[in-house]
């Protein structure tokens, strides 16, 4: 059974579940050179041997794919709320769960975890907290967690933005990640984490939300006021907004 958040914010994507998720925003998840710049940062801090990966939040789990695909070895297991975007994933010989992050109890350890652009669907820091414990507890002792956040590089900037989602009742409820990343990894029992790559930054636009979300006039008003007190990661325009997140990487045990 899925939790209040998990299912609130699920049905607000909606418009995106499926085939139709790696189209959003201008394909940013599924653009190769991404994918590759991800790869790059993570291949060397991965052991010269098999590994059993899990990749969580991980929709049709194409970023896992295309890394195993790039080492030649691994084993993937993928997990999602959604029975569509699972169902994406054609691999026979990739496990396919769908679960809640929340209350995720597999009974066994992984040699890799993979998050990317997820964690910011828990839309509180004891929720996020909650989450990153629970993928501690998939995590062998020697075991490393990646996750590629969106990320805001000030916490008052991300606050705006976080509320700016928050404001309309069309966007699922996100509290996205800044600064304070490290604490909130700490206080999960994770490592500092350690910031080993980048991948492109995502600007994005109304029109994007309106494509992903439905957003009438109404909605982009509020978004425009809540985003008039932004310093660089939002941006009120004539005819809306802009947005700028960061995507990088981080690797922690």
């Amino acid at each position: 059974m899925l939790s209040d958040i998990a299912q609130y914010n699920l049905d607000k994507d909606k418009n995106v579940l499926g085939k139709d998720w790696l189209l959003t925003y201008g394909g940013y998840f599924s653009d190769e050179e991404n994918i590759a710049m991800f790869i790059k940062s993570v291949e060397s801090f991965l052991p010269d041997r098999e590994l059993n990966i899990l990749y969580v939040a991980s929709a049709s789990g194409l970023l896992g794919e295309r890394l195993i695909e790039n080492l030649d070895r691994g084993k993937l297991t993928i997990v999602d709320i959604s029975q569509k975007h699972l169902a994406e994933n054609k691999n026979p010989q990739t496990k396919k769960i769908c679960a809640d992050l929340l209350s995720l109890d597999l009974g066994q350890k992984f040699d890799l975890i993979l998050m990317r652009s997820s964690l910011d669907y828990f839309p509180s820091r004891d929720l996020q907290v909650k989450v990153l414990k629970n993928i501690k507890n998939h995590l062998k002792p020697e075991g490393i967690f990646i996750n590629q956040p969106a990320y805001v590089p000030n916490t008052e900037d991300r606050d705006i933005l976080s509320r700016a989602y928050n404001i309309t009742d069309k966007i699922g409820q996100r509290f996205f990640q800044s600064t304070d990343i490290g604490e909130i990894y700490k206080e999960a029992g994770f490592e500092e984490p350690k910031r080993i790559g980048e991948g492109k930054l995502m600007v994005l636009t109304e029109e994007d939300q309106i494509e992903r979300y439905g957003l009438e006039g109404n909605d982009i008003k509020e978004i425009q006021t809540v985003l008039k007190k932004a310093q660089n990661s939002g941006q009120v325009t004539e005819s809306g907004y802009t947005l700028r997140f960061e995507f990088p990487i981080f690797l922690s045990r």
